[in-house]
C-alpha cells in the first residue's frame, strides 16, 4: 500500500473547515429563490465568458474569481471551465467534497481487485470499509483517500505474482491479512453520536514467522506503520517510517521520509483542539518540522512540494492567500489552475473577512468587497452593528485604496455596498459612465437604480430600468430579468406597470417548488415574494379592490387574495367589503358554505360578529397575509416571524411609486391595526365562548369549539416571553374544553375533544 502520491491543499480541506455547505466559498447565510439563484448563475460558460449579468455578494466565491477574471479582460473559455470541474462551491476533481464519497475511486476499486484473491485463500470475500473519521476539533475528515486505495491495488497484483506459480499463497495471503487489517484503522471506532469517541486501538497486521520472505518483512514494516498513521498513532507512526527510510532494501525507503513528515501534519491538525494554549505551540512547532522535511526532499519529490504548501498554508494562510492570488492572476491558465484555484477559495474561507477585505491582492480584496454586504439584511439585530461596521470598513478600504485606479471594476463593490446617499456626485458620475459593453454594466445600473427608489427617485430609476430593459432584456438570464423586474415593480408609475413586472420567469438553477405544490414550468411565469410583500404590506383595501378586478392580475393570485381581503375584512368587522367577497370564497368550500349563508343573512352588528367568528374558527387558512416593517411573514397576533421570510426583498424597500402618499398612509393605518390584533384563538374565543353558554340548539356551537380548542395546539410557537401555561390562549382552551363537555355532552364534537392545550 502507498499513501497519496498526489496532493492538494484541498484534498486535505476537511482538516480546516466544517463540511457545512453554507459557509462554504460564498455568503454565509442559506436561502434559495426560484426566480433569482442566490449562490450560482445558470450557465458557468456564459457567465465566465462575460455575461455577468446583476452579480449578487452571495455568489459562490468560485464565481466571483470568474467574474473578477471576465472583468479584468481575462474571460474563462468553455473549455477552461470545464477543466476546473466547478461543483457548487468547489472547484477540481479531488475536492475534499468528493472525496468524501466512499465509494469514488475509493474502497470499491480496491474490494473488487481483493475479492476473487480473498475468494480462494479462504478469507472473507465481502467487506465494508468506512473512510471518514472526525478530528478532535469535532469536524469530519477523509482519513483514507481514494490514491491509497489504488496503490494497495497495484501492489496487491505485483505481490500476488511473488507466489510460487503465480498463484496466491500462504505468504501472500499474510500480505493480504495486513492489508486488511491497515484498511480497518480508517474508521472511527463505533459509538454513540453523543458521546465521546474511544480512544482508538491500532488494528496491526498479524506477526510474522521468522522465515517469512525478505519482500514480505518490508511490506510488513510498512503496513504496520500505515496501521499506526491511520489509527492517529502518529507517533508510532513517525518512528517506523523513519525506520523504513533507514532501510536500503526496503521498496519503500523512497517514500518512508515524505511519510514521516506527513505524520507530523496529522498530529498537528487532528491531535491538539483548534485555538487552546500550549496546544497551539506545539502544532505550530509540527508544522514547522514537517516543513523543513518536505522542503529538504522537495526538489526531487512533487507530492512533498505540494505538501509544503499545505504546511505553509497552514502556518501563514494569509501569506500562502496573498501568493495564490497572484499567481492566479498573473500567470495563464494551465494544468495547475484549478489545484491552485482549489486552495485559495478554501483559504479565503479560512481567514476572517477582514483579513481579506484588507488585502494587497486586487482580487482578494475586491472577491471580500463584493462579499462583504452579502447577508446583511438576513441576519437579527445582534449581529446587525458588526455587520453595519464590516459594510463601513469595506467602502473606507475600496475608497482610500482601489476607486483611486479609476478602474471601473471596482464601482461594483462600491455600489453593492452603499446605501442611499453614501455615494458622491464623482462616484455616481463614474458609474453612470460605465460603458455598456463593460461585464459589470448591469450590476452597476443595477444598483444605480436601487439607490434612485431608495433616495425617492423612483422616476429617474423607473425611466433607467425601462432604457436598459428595452437595450438588453432579451439577452439577460433569468435571474438578471427578474432582479430588474423586482426594481420596476417598486419604479412603475401606474398599477398596470407594476403588475406587468410582477411575473417572473423560474431560474434554471432554482426551480424548487413546496412539495403539495403545483409543478411549474420552467417557461411559465409566477410572483415572487416582493409581490406579497408589495400587495400586502404596501396596498390598503381600496386599492387591494381594484386589483382583484384587475384584468393583468395573475390568475393564480385571484383566490388567495380575496381569502387574504375576507380575513382582514373580518377582523376589522367591515361588513360591506365581506359581503362584496363571500360568494368567492366560499364557491370552493362546500362543507362550510352555509356558513357565508349565514353571515349574509344575520344581522348587522353582533350576529355578523359571530357568524364571522365562525367561519374563521372553520377555515384556519384564512388569514390576514401580514408583513411587519422589516417583510417578514407575521400571523395573526404572532409577535415574531412566522414560516419563511422573503428571500429576494431587501429590508426597507420603499412602497410601489404609483400609489399616492395618502394610499401609503391609509395602507400603514391598516397595517398598523392588523398587527395589534392578539392571537387567532384570542380574537375568536370571546365570542364564540359568550354565545356558546347561551346553549343554542346549533351544532356548529361544539364544533367551533372543538375547533377553537384545536387550534390552540402550537399555535404561534415560541412567539410569546409569557410561560405556554400562563398563557391567554390557553385558559380559553382549557375554557372551551368545559364549556363543550358541559353544555353539549352528547356532542360527536364534545366527545372528539379529548384535550386541552
Amino acid at each position: 500500500m502507498r499513501l497519496s502520491r498526489t496532493c492538494s491543499l484541498l484534498a486535505s480541506a476537511l482538516l480546516w473547515i466544517s463540511a457545512a455547505p453554507a459557509s462554504a466559498s460564498g455568503g454565509d447565510f442559506y436561502q434559495t429563490s426560484r426566480f433569482a439563484s442566490e449562490f450560482q448563475p445558470a450557465n458557468a460558460a456564459l457567465f465566465a465568458a462575460g455575461n455577468l449579468g446583476v452579480l449578487p455578494g452571495s455568489y459562490w466565491r468560485v464565481y466571483h474569481y470568474l467574474a473578477y477574471q471576465a472583468a479584468r479582460g481575462r474571460p474563462l473559455s468553455k473549455q477552461q471551465v470545464a477543466a476546473l470541474h466547478i461543483d457548487s462551491w468547489h472547484v477540481g476533481t479531488t475536492s475534499a467534497w468528493n472525496g468524501l464519497d466512499p465509494d469514488g475511486d475509493g474502497p470499491s476499486s480496491w474490494l473488487a481487485a481483493r475479492a476473487p484473491l480473498a475468494a480462494q485463500l479462504a478469507l472473507p470475500v465481502e467487506m465494508e470499509i468506512d473512510v471518514t473519521a472526525v478530528a478532535a476539533h469535532g469536524d469530519p475528515y477523509l482519513n483514507c483517500h481514494p490514491d491509497a486505495f489504488k496503490q494497495a491495488g497495484l501492489t496487491l497484483a505485483a505481490r500476488a505474482g511473488l507466489a510460487a506459480g503465480g498463484k496466491p499463497d500462504a505468504w501472500f495471503k499474510l500480505w493480504l491479512q495486513g492489508q486488511d487489517a491497515v484498511f480497518a484503522n480508517c474508521a472511527e471506532p463505533r459509538h454513540d453520536w453523543d458521546k465521546p469517541v474511544p480512544k482508538r486501538v491500532v488494528k496491526l497486521p498479524p506477526p510474522l514467522p521468522s522465515d517469512a520472505p525478505a519482500w514480505l518483512r518490508h511490506d510488513h514494516a510498512y503496513q504496520s506503520a500505515a496501521a499506526n498513521f491511520y489509527a492517529r498513532n502518529v507517533d508510532q507512526a513517525r518512528s517506523q517510517f523513519q525506520q523504513i527510510a533507514r532501510e536500503p532494501t526496503s521498496p519503500w525507503q523512497a517514500l518512508a521520509p515524505y511519510l514521516a513528515a506527513r505524520t507530523l501534519i496529522r498530529k498537528a491538525t487532528l491531535q491538539f483542539p483548534l485555538g487552546e494554549q500550549p496546544a497551539a505551540r506545539e502544532r505550530l512547532d509540527a508544522l514547522a518540522q514537517a516543513k523543513r522535511e518536505l522542503d529538504a526532499l522537495a526538489q526531487t519529490s512533487a507530492p512533498a512540494r505540494q505538501m509544503a504548501t499545505l504546511v505553509e498554508a497552514r502556518l501563514d494562510p494569509a501569506a500562502r492567500l496573498a501568493a495564490l492570488a497572484r499567481a492566479l492572476e498573473k500567470e495563464p491558465f494551465g494544468p495547475d489552475t484549478a489545484r491552485m484555484l482549489s486552495d485559495y477559495l478554501v483559504l479565503m474561507d479560512k481567514l476572517p473577512r477582514s483579513v481579506t477585505l484588507a488585502a494587497r491582492e486586487p482580487m482578494t480584496a475586491w472577491i471580500a468587497s463584493m462579499q462583504a454586504d452579502a447577508v446583511l439584511d438576513q441576519w437579527s439585530s445582534e449581529r446587525g452593528e458588526l455587520l453595519q461596521a464590516q459594510r463601513m470598513a469595506a467602502l473606507d478600504t475600496l475608497r482610500k485604496s482601489w476607486l483611486k485606479q479609476a478602474d471601473p471594476i471596482w464601482l461594483a463593490p462600491l455600489l453593492s455596498l452603499a446605501r442611499s446617499n453614501e455615494l458622491s456626485a464623482a462616484e455616481r458620475t463614474a458609474a453612470s459612465a460605465m460603458p455598456a459593453s463593460h461585464p459589470l454594466y448591469q450590476t452597476v445600473q443595477y444598483h444605480l437604480a436601487r439607490l434612485a427608489l431608495a433616495e425617492r427617485q423612483g422616476e429617474r430609476a423607473d425611466h433607467d430600468i425601462d432604457r436598459l430593459l428595452a437595450a438588453q432584456g432579451k439577452q439577460m438570464s433569468a435571474a438578471t430579468s427578474n432582479r430588474f423586474l423586482a426594481l420596476k415593480m417598486l419604479s412603475a408609475g401606474t398599477l398596470d406597470a407594476f403588475l406587468t413586472a410582477a411575473p417572473r420567469r423560474i431560474d434554471q438553477v432554482e426551480r424548487g417548488e413546496e412539495i403539495d405544490a403545483v409543478p411549474v414550468k420552467a417557461d411559465q411565469q409566477a410572483t415572487d415574494d416582493d409581490f406579497d410583500v408589495a400587495v400586502w404590506r404596501h396596498l390598503p383595501m381600496a386599492e387591494l379592490k381594484v386589483l382583484r378586478a384587475h384584468r393583468l392580475l395573475p390568475p393564480a393570485w385571484k383566490a388567495k387574495l380575496e381569502e387574504g381581503m375576507l380575513a382582514r375584512a373580518l377582523s376589522a368587522g367591515d361588513e360591506e367589503t365581506a359581503l362584496s367577497l363571500l360568494d368567492a370564497v366560499a364557491k370552493t368550500r362546500k362543507s362550510t358554505a352555509h356558513l357565508y349563508q349565514r353571515y349574509r343573512k344575520a344581522a348587522s352588528g353582533a350576529g355578523r360578529k359571530l357568524a364571522g367568528a365562525l367561519i374563521l374558527v372553520n377555515t384556519p387558512e384564512l388569514h390576514p397575509a401580514l408583513f411587519d416593517k422589516e417583510e417578514k411573514k407575521r400571523y395573526w397576533g404572532c409577535k415574531k416571524e412566522w414560516g419563511d421570510g422573503p428571500v429576494v426583498v431587501r429590508q426597507g424597500a420603499p412602497a410601489p411609486r404609483f400609489l399616492s402618499a395618502q394610499q401609503t398612509l391609509e395602507a400603514a393605518k391598516e397595517q398598523a391595526a392588523m398587527l395589534r390584533l392578539p392571537l387567532r384563538s384570542e380574537f375568536l374565543a370571546p365570542t364564540l365562548l359568550s354565545w356558546a353558554r347561551t346553549r343554542p340548539a346549533d351544532e356548529e356551537a361544539p364544533k367551533a369549539l372543538h375547533l377553537l380548542v384545536a387550534s390552540t395546539r402550537m399555535e404561534c410557537p415560541y412567539g410569546s416571553e409569557v410561560p405556554e401555561a400562563e398563557q391567554l390562549r390557553t385558559r380559553y382552551s382549557r375554557e372551551a374544553y368545559e364549556v363543550v363537555h358541559k353544555y353539549y355532552p352528547a356532542s360527536k364534537w364534545t366527545k372528539a375533544t379529548k384535550y386541552f392545550y
